[in-house]
Order: C-alpha cells, then sequence, then structure tokens
C-alpha cells in the first residue's frame, strides 16, 4: 500500500512539472510572436509613412523646381517603387472592378491610364486623377499616386479622360512648351487650369520629355543653331588620322564672357563670369583685361580686381611674416 502511495505521488508530480513547463513554452510562443508582429507592423508602416512622404513632397511637389534641373543642381526624382512590384511593372488583371486583395492597396483600371482603384480597409472606390496627371502604379500606398506622365509608362493602358483645356492650359495640370524650334527656352506650367510661365536658364532649352531644362543639342524639338545664334564650323577630316578628337571651343563674337563648346558638330552655350572673359589660346575663362576683344569698361574693372587682390595677398603675407608677438597686438 505505501509503494502504490509513493508511485502515484510521483506520477501526479512529473504531470505537474510538465504541464507547467508545457504552459510557459506556449506562453513564451505568443508572447514572442505578438512582440514580433506588433513591431515589425509598425515599425515598418512608420518607417513607410516616412519614405513616402518626403518621395511625395520630391516626386509632385518638388517637380516644379525639377524643370531647371540641368543648371542649378535640382534634378530630383524620387518616385519610390514599391516592395512588391519593379517600376513599369503591369499588376495582374482582377476578376472584377471593385475587388480587393488588400486592406489597403491601389490598382488601375483596365485600360486606363488615368483611372484606379483604391480600396481602404478593404471597401473598394474607383477615382479618376486630375485631368493631365496619370496613375502610376508602383508607388507606395502613402504616396499620392497622380503623377506627370514623364514619371509614368502607361503600356498597353492608353485611354484617357477627356481633356479639360482652359484659356491658359490644354490640361488642368502639365508643363507645356512655349515657343517654337528656334525659341526653345519658354514653358508653362498649368496647376488646375491656370498657367505660369517661366524662361529656362540662359542657354538651355526646355524639353517636352523629361520636363526639364536640358542642352538645346539634347532637345528633340529645337534648332540649336538657330536657338544659339552660332553654327559650328566644319573641321577638316585628316586621312590619316581621321577626325579630331576632343572637342572645339570658340568665343562668341558679339561677347568675350559667353563662348560655345561644339559636340558632334552641334553648339552648347557657356559664359564665363565676374570680370573674366574666354581666351582662344587656352580654351579658359582668364582676366579679362588679358583678352583684347573685351570691352574697356571690363578690362579696367578687371585690371581694378586684380590690383586690388595683389594687394591683399601682399598684406596677408606681410601680416605672416611677423612675429607671433606682434601678431597679437591685432
Amino acid at each position: 500500500m505505501k509503494t502504490l502511495v509513493c508511485f502515484l505521488s510521483a506520477c501526479a508530480f512529473a504531470q505537474a512539472q510538465f504541464s507547467s513547463f508545457d504552459s510557459g513554452r506556449s506562453s513564451n510562443a505568443f508572447g514572442n510572436l505578438r512582440g514580433q508582429a506588433q513591431s515589425s507592423a509598425f515599425g515598418n508602416f512608420g518607417n513607410t509613412g516616412t519614405q513616402s512622404q518626403a518621395s511625395a513632397f520630391s516626386s509632385f511637389g518638388g517637380q516644379s523646381q525639377s524643370a531647371f534641373g540641368r543648371q542649378s543642381g535640382f534634378q530630383q526624382k524620387q518616385t519610390t517603387a514599391s516592395p512588391r512590384s519593379s517600376q513599369f511593372q503591369q499588376q495582374p488583371a482582377r476578376t472584377s472592378a471593385g475587388s480587393c486583395r488588400e486592406l489597403n492597396e491601389r490598382y488601375p483600371v483596365s485600360g486606363s491610364c488615368d483611372r484606379y482603384i483604391e480600396c481602404i480597409n478593404g471597401t473598394a472606390e474607383e477615382k479618376t486623377c486630375p485631368d493631365g496627371l496619370l496613375f502610376n502604379a508602383n508607388v507606395l500606398f502613402t504616396t499620392y499616386p497622380c503623377q506627370y506622365p514623364n514619371e509614368v509608362q502607361c503600356l498597353e493602358r492608353s485611354a484617357l479622360q477627356p481633356a479639360q483645356p482652359t484659356e491658359d492650359c490644354p490640361h488642368q495640370f502639365g508643363y507645356f512648351k512655349l515657343g517654337d524650334a528656334r525659341n526653345c527656352s519658354g514653358f508653362r506650367t498649368c496647376v488646375n487650369g491656370v498657367g505660369y510661365d517661366f524662361t529656362c536658364p540662359e542657354g538651355l532649352a526646355f524639353s517636352s520629355e523629361t520636363y526639364r531644362c536640358e542642352w538645346p543639342d539634347e532637345v528633340a524639338d529645337c534648332d540649336a543653331e538657330a536657338f544659339l545664334g552660332f553654327r559650328c564650323p566644319e573641321v577638316p577630316i585628316s586621312k590619316e588620322l581621321g577626325p579630331p578628337a576632343g572637342y572645339r571651343y570658340y568665343r562668341s563674337d558679339t561677347n568675350c564672357q559667353k563662348y560655345f563648346i561644339c559636340i558632334e558638330g552641334r553648339p552648347r552655350a557657356l559664359s564665363c563670369g565676374g570680370e573674366s572673359g574666354f581666351d582662344e589660346l587656352t580654351s579658359t575663362c582668364v582676366s579679362a583685361d588679358e583678352v583684347a576683344a573685351c570691352p574697356q569698361d571690363l578690362r579696367a574693372a578687371a585690371a581694378r580686381a586684380r590690383e586690388e587682390e595683389n594687394q591683399r595677398l601682399a598684406k596677408e603675407i606681410s601680416f605672416n611674416a611677423r612675429p607671433l608677438q606682434q601678431k597679437r597686438r591685432f
């Protein structure tokens, strides 16, 4: 009888220990899983939101500056691709126009480049981008999906809503070239049908393809020679050595600070700054008083600037040559 009692007590103790261990293991497993899920969901969503806000401002709001990108360094095309799809990758067709595979997602309406379905909390709603903007299916969900045509590839989605022109603009939104092939620097920005006219920095032409100010020889509908008023001279080709290597530089006949560089026989306009002029012998910008083609007033200003600089350097050298105790007095 005593043996039986001892055996039953041992079994009860073992069962209690096993139950306690199993319960603790289950609790840890669910606790870790729940912690990972919370960290992943809130952490990733928070980071994604920050990136998307930056992308939205640079891609949509900052686009008005990108037209000047070639000259002033404002080239900022930062459309952020979705981690689930590469850029310009088309999403698979849906069984119905209002179906949602995820709680929050967007996808294009079949055949259309400016209409899309937006799902919020599993509820689908069809939307249309403002006239002139196109739906970009590859941006993050927290980014505004309607963007300018130079940032969207429609591919087979070619249908668009009817244009809504105004007295100023052919579309409610967009960038539009002004002038002809001989006057390539002007363009108009349209926002809600209101036009705002701009001019590219000197020597640059507006491109309807990139929505930026480019070198005129890189803009298909710009006559670079007529626009710049300069035609690159013919350079003889040697039968022994072939075409000449490198670029050719030519000073303007009307402005000693302006010069042209010829690339594959087409010109680009550049300019020296300050009191400098272009020296054809060295193909560099030098002090204007060294360039005979510069006007007298510019040469005189350059000579004064040179003299002032020489005096400043002389004072600096004299000061540095003094003993340390004399320097402390100043």
